[in-house]
């Protein structure tokens, strides 16, 4: 199977996707990773892994930039028979499928941490830009063949009130998960030494 798996940085695809890039390749998929260029591309080529360069701009608004991008997208999905697409965020999951559905591709899964900006702020770009973004939802993310992967059920429930996808496509996960070969407990300094703890959070 031949997997595209598209984001808005490739510093996310190496340092948070990486471990999955792997792992489908060594399962015996062929793996084709799309973001914006980046300092991380090349390392990305140096793991042995496809790389292309998105003509992506992260915070635009532009219509036709957008639209753009999409038809770029379905240009590249269509030209490497591309048999699943997996987008990272709203924007690459939301352009991502729409490309994969103009392109005829079976299969859409789709991973969103969190609502973002369009959902979560009260000013009035915000405001104005979510009903456009709650129709593009609907289009891309919903249908056969599709799947959506939230961690919060806060935003499982925002997209049923919202009627934003079919609540049988979507599947609730704990978390985007550790690489615990990377990360390993440091070793203790004996039984009498104090436990230190860092949390790094936000609001």
């Amino acid at each position: 199977m031949r997997v595209l798996l598209f984001a808005n940085t490739d510093w996310y695809l190496y340092n948070f996707r990486r471990s999955l890039a792997l792992a489908l390749r060594d399962a015996g998929h062929e793996v084709l990773l799309v973001s914006p260029p980046g300092a991380y591309g090349a390392r990305l080529q140096d793991l042995g892994f496809r790389w292309i360069a998105a003509p992506m701009e992260r915070r635009s608004l532009n219509p036709l930039r957008e639209l753009r991008l999409v038809l770029w997208l379905r240009r590249l999905v269509a030209a490497e028979r591309v048999d699943l697409v997996h987008g990272f965020t709203i924007k690459c999951a939301v352009y991502g499928s729409l490309a994969a559905r103009l392109a005829r591709v079976g299969a859409r899964v789709n991973a969103v941490a969190g609502m973002g900006y369009v959902f979560t702020s009260d000013d009035l770009k915000a405001r104005a830009l979510r009903p456009v973004v709650r129709a593009l939802l609907r289009l891309a993310l919903d249908g056969r063949g599709a799947r959506l992967i939230l961690q919060n059920p806060d935003d499982v429930a925002l997209f049923a009130q919202a009627r934003l996808v079919n609540p049988a496509l979507v599947r609730l996960i704990p978390g985007s998960g550790v690489d615990c070969e990377c990360f390993l407990p440091a070793s203790p300094g004996g039984d009498e030494a104090p436990l230190h703890v860092l949390l790094a959070a936000r609001l």
